[in-house]
């Protein structure tokens, strides 16, 4: 792994450590609300619970731009450049925001996590309890089928 690479994920791993939803800028996210098809019983058709935030992906530079590139070629993106997500979980318009502002925070932490290289050590490890599951796969199969054969009858008697 290449000195830069080291220092990214260091910085990343930092970033991520000190990322929480209370970071993010209201400013730069749209709350609307919508009747849900969720759990409610009849209040479902009287109380718009569903909550659909959308947040600009264009104004945050303050996520890292590597980031900021993998958001934008997300399947969330619409046309606008903006992040969509929705929630309708709850019964209630609070819990639905609360879940939607989770969900944007794990989204934002996904796209700056750097994905580490593991060392020989973990590799060779890796290496060895597959190893010790295919030998104990084999001799399962080994054991049922010789449970299978035994079960066969040995001579015909007819």
């Amino acid at each position: 792994m290449t000195e830069f690479e080291l220092g990214l994920s260091g910085k990343a791993e930092h970033w991520i450590s000190q990322f929480n939803k209370d970071n993010l800028p209201k400013d730069q996210i749209s709350v609307s609300f919508s009747r849900s098809s969720g759990p409610g019983g009849q209040n479902v058709n009287k109380v718009s619970t569903k909550v659909d935030m959308r947040f600009r992906l264009d104004d945050a530079h303050w996520i890292p731009d590597y980031a900021r590139e993998k958001l934008k070629s997300s399947h969330r993106l619409n046309k606008s450049g903006e992040l969509v997500i929705m929630s309708d979980k709850s019964r209630t318009q609070s819990k639905n925001i609360q879940d939607c502002y989770d969900k944007l925070t794990t989204i934002i932490k996904q796209a700056v996590a750097v994905q580490r290289e593991a060392d020989s050590g973990a590799l060779a490890r890796i290496e060895k309890r597959r190893l010790i599951e295919d030998s104990k796969r084999i001799d399962q199969k080994k054991r049922h089928a010789n449970k299978k054969t035994d079960r066969r009858t040995k001579s015909n008697d007819y």
